[in-house]
């Protein structure tokens, strides 16, 4: 147990080195699922952390097999089988509105609790990585909601659905209606650790559809600072990788975004959020491109980011900077 805190807190303070030998100390030991349980969800936020996401995927899947659990394979999936998932959680979710989604009785099985988790770390995963995927698990993050009752990850489960409902299916309305319901359920007791990802995941991709694009930075702002409130530092520097995208995009002066970024940098290097930090620098190329400043370094940034997001099957990074290169050619 206190390996697993240890491990926990060097997670925490990005102590990776100290953290892994901990965590093979834990798992080298004949311990119970609980146990296994919270190193496993440390092993999978570390690897996602340090850019190892087809790795940290592995380690989540892995771990919900174990638990003897319904559990996605680890590639595309169909047309079909998305729309045969969605429909699945539409005959459950009926006429229900935030209200009644937000009055759903407590999750009291440790089993689909821990389940619930491992789906909550690998809707992260799947999208930098196997998009097809992350459909799938918001899916069954869902219809374990409303089957099993509710917990924390099921604010992941409800501002997800949102997101598809409105970026892909162009249904705003529903879909704000469930980012709302997550925004709900995360002010419910026993909640806080969610609060910093639902206002990330809100705010980034299910009301700017319907707001003024100026109307998320304050928000999601708030959402950094709860992050780094709880140790949340993943979806902390999530929330100011978007805020100061939205800044570039809502016509902020350059030279301000620019030195905001660079504080941004300072903050991201000292809290090893490798992933975070490429999203920014990317930007930050962007603005000093803009500005005339560094143009043949910037190309050399950009080119090096890409080979860094072919290897890891990043399609998400690869895809920002490309849009990123648009906006100076």
């Amino acid at each position: 147990d206190l390996c697993s805190h240890g491990a926990n807190a060097c997670f925490v303070t990005g102590d990776f080195d100290s953290m892994n030998e901990l965590i093979d100390e834990v798992l080298s030991k004949d311990i119970d699922m609980k146990e296994k349980y919270r190193i496993s969800e440390i092993k999978v936020k570390s690897l996602l952390t340090v850019g190892k996401v087809n790795e940290s995927i592995d380690a989540a899947l892995d771990f919900r097999r174990q638990l003897g659990l319904p559990t996605p394979q680890k590639k595309p999936a169909s047309k079909f089988t998305i729309a045969r998932e969605y429909m699945r959680v539409m005959r459950l979710l009926k006429k229900k509105t935030a209200e009644d989604i937000a009055n759903l009785p407590e999750l009291d099985d440790e089993r689909q609790e821990m389940g619930q988790r491992m789906n909550e770390l690998l809707t992260v995963c799947a999208f930098q990585v196997q998009p097809t995927m992350l459909a799938l698990i918001i899916f069954l993050l869902t219809t374990t909601t409303l089957k099993h009752g509710l917990n924390p990850s099921s604010c992941d489960a409800f501002a997800g659905l949102g997101m598809i409902l409105c970026g892909r299916l162009g249904k705003l309305e529903k879909g704000c209606e469930m980012a709302k319901a997550a925004e709900l359920i995360a002010e419910q007791p026993g909640m806080r650790r969610i609060t910093s990802k639902t206002i990330f995941v809100t705010q980034s991709f299910c009301y700017h559809w319907t707001e003024p694009l100026q109307d998320t930075v304050t928000p999601l702002l708030e959402g950094c600072q709860k992050g780094l409130e709880i140790g949340d530092t993943d979806s902390a520097c999530s929330c100011l990788v978007v805020r100061s995208y939205c800044l570039y995009f809502t016509g902020r002066p350059l030279k301000s975004i620019q030195e905001e970024l660079e504080a941004t940098i300072q903050v991201m290097t000292q809290l090893k959020q490798d992933e975070s930090l490429l999203q920014i620098i990317n930007l930050r190329t962007t603005v000093k491109k803009l500005r005339g400043i560094d143009s043949e370094a910037g190309d050399k940034i950009w080119d090096s980011m890409l080979t860094t997001a072919a290897s890891n099957d990043d399609f998400s990074l690869s895809s920002l900077v490309n849009v990123m290169k648009l906006e100076v050619f």
